[in-house]
């Protein structure tokens, strides 16, 4: 960036220009990214996140000397689950006399989602960034037509607020309301849905999304017969072995979760690692929370369009496998199995983000090589050939 460039963005905030005093306010760093992501003026150019700025004056503010941590934290904060889908962005420092800045560069989508941050919609309206409306809600998803949209943000015709689990959805919906700063205009239930992409209004009233549908959904395998988890344990090391247990776990998402837990952990047995003198030390022969996380990925990113095949776990004596409709989806397709993240399915993410299942991207496979290596594990295999298989091996 030119010291022309860095003076223009430094002359006034803008619809596509806003100025941070710092980065450690995580909400207002991710608000700023996810309006200039959504760019409501549709402008198609990039919009810039300067921090490090007094808002008042547009001169640099002293940030901390270490200026390689202070950018990798504010990748880490940009990066995290809460704003969904990522958008593509760059993060620079640039020096001016009164110190350091980091210069985010956001860019808008081609075909452009709605991005949110904790399920929410922000945009910029001239030099503020605030709560996205529905008329821009509205405008936003018009220049997406509906078949670049991914599958999971669409309505499905044929269901209905009768299909979704719809009691704890009124539970978020009032603890929404009470604490929201204008309680009077706050949206009727189906509003709320729809604002949440739980569902779409049209002229036929309310329809529920496909991501609504597999997270808030009474039985989702109405709707998609694949949308199911098949766990065989066998008796042996390959297939031709007995089948001592058999199980197909339905529901929605966090319904399989919570049910293919429990049997991960039922599972998982303790053998002796080492003798050291009279106490014998035992160690599961897998770390559970590897298993977790490696099903929560294959659930979370797996295909549900255009396919009735079920996610399996395949429980063998010297390997779990975990496999799925779909290879890795876009950016997850580069580098090493886990390296970058994408969204194949980013609003069954946002849901499960606000739920609680899903933490961070990007983090979950790198954190399953490290726990299998401290337990004495072999690294995890990997094979995608229309479907991804992962293999973990027995310590």
């Amino acid at each position: 960036m030119t010291a022309f460039d860095l003076q223009r963005l430094l002359a006034t905030e803008s619809e596509r220009v806003e100025w941070k005093r710092s980065p450690r306010n995580t909400d207002e760093v991710l608000r700023a990214v996810c309006a200039l992501a959504n760019d409501l003026g549709a402008t198609d150019e990039p919009g810039y996140l300067l921090v490090g700025v007094d808002p008042d004056t547009g001169s640099a503010v002293e940030l901390p000397s270490d200026e390689d941590s202070v950018q990798q934290d504010l990748v880490n904060r940009i990066e995290s689950t809460r704003l969904v889908p990522t958008p593509s962005y760059e993060v620079q420092v640039a020096h001016l006399d009164g110190g350091p800045i980091l210069v985010v560069t956001v860019h808008p989508f081609p075909v452009p989602p709605v991005v949110t941050v904790n399920g929410v919609a922000w945009v910029r309206r001239g030099t503020s960034t605030v709560k996205a409306r529905e008329p821009d809600l509205v405008r936003m998803r018009e220049r997406r037509p509906e078949h670049h949209r991914p599958f999971d943000t669409r309505a499905h015709g044929d269901a209905s607020l009768d299909d979704m689990r719809t009691p704890p959805l009124r539970d978020m919906w009032r603890a929404a309301r009470e604490i929201d700063d204008d309680t009077e205009t706050f949206p009727p239930f189906e509003a709320w849905l729809v604002q949440k992409q739980i569902g779409v209004a049209g002229r036929d009233g309310f329809r529920p999304t496909v991501g609504g549908l597999l997270v808030h959904g009474d039985s989702p395998q109405d709707l998609f017969p694949g949308a199911i988890v098949e766990l065989v344990r066998y008796d042996g090391i390959d297939i031709d072995a007995g089948v001592t247990d058999r199980k197909t776990i339905t529901g929605n998402v966090p319904d399989q979760l919570e049910a293919l837990w429990l049997q991960i952990a039922a599972h998982i047995a303790d053998v002796p690692r080492s003798v050291d003198g009279i106490r014998e030390d035992f160690a599961p022969v897998y770390p559970l929370e590897a298993l977790k996380e490696l099903a929560r990925n294959m659930l979370q990113h797996r295909q549900y369009e255009a396919t009735n095949a079920p996610a399996r776990v395949e429980w063998f004596d010297d390997r779990v496998e975990f496999s799925n409709p779909g290879a890795p989806y876009g950016r997850a397709a580069e580098g090493e199995f886990g390296d970058h993240s994408d969204y194949r399915n980013p609003l069954v993410t946002s849901l499960l983000v606000e739920l609680g299942y899903v933490q961070r991207l990007g983090r979950g496979v790198r954190r399953v090589r490290l726990l299998l290596e401290k337990n004495g594990n072999p690294p995890l295999a990997v094979e995608t050939d229309g479907f991804t298989r992962v293999v973990v091996r027995h310590r």
